[in-house]
């Protein structure tokens, strides 16, 4: 399933009663690890990376990594930039594919 934006799940979320998890992100694995974890229940789940995160890797591989593992998932998964530190990178974030 393709990356998905944080509006519909968050309003079928609402609708439903349910939470939707959000978990910090810094590598291969854990994206991998808690992609598994949300199938596995059955739940969607957001993936968040951090300013110091895209520090020591862009937000364009972060983008890249995440999008590869929603592809092959069976459930909605959405990446979001957690406590963006400025405009100009929550702007970089959606230019590079954050939804």
């Amino acid at each position: 399933m393709a990356l998905v934006t944080s509006k519909q799940m968050l309003l079928d979320a609402q609708k439903g009663g349910y939470a939707v998890g959000a978990f910090n992100v810094e590598n291969m694995e854990m994206v991998k690890a808690v992609i598994a974890a949300a199938e596995e229940l059955q739940a969607p789940v957001i993936l968040q990376t951090t300013p110091s995160t895209v520090k020591y890797g862009t937000l364009k591989t972060y983008q890249a990594l995440v999008a590869a593992e929603a592809e092959k998932a069976g459930i909605p998964v959405c990446l979001h930039l957690d406590h963006g530190s400025s405009f100009e990178l929550a702007v970089r974030a959606i230019q590079a594919g954050y939804t």
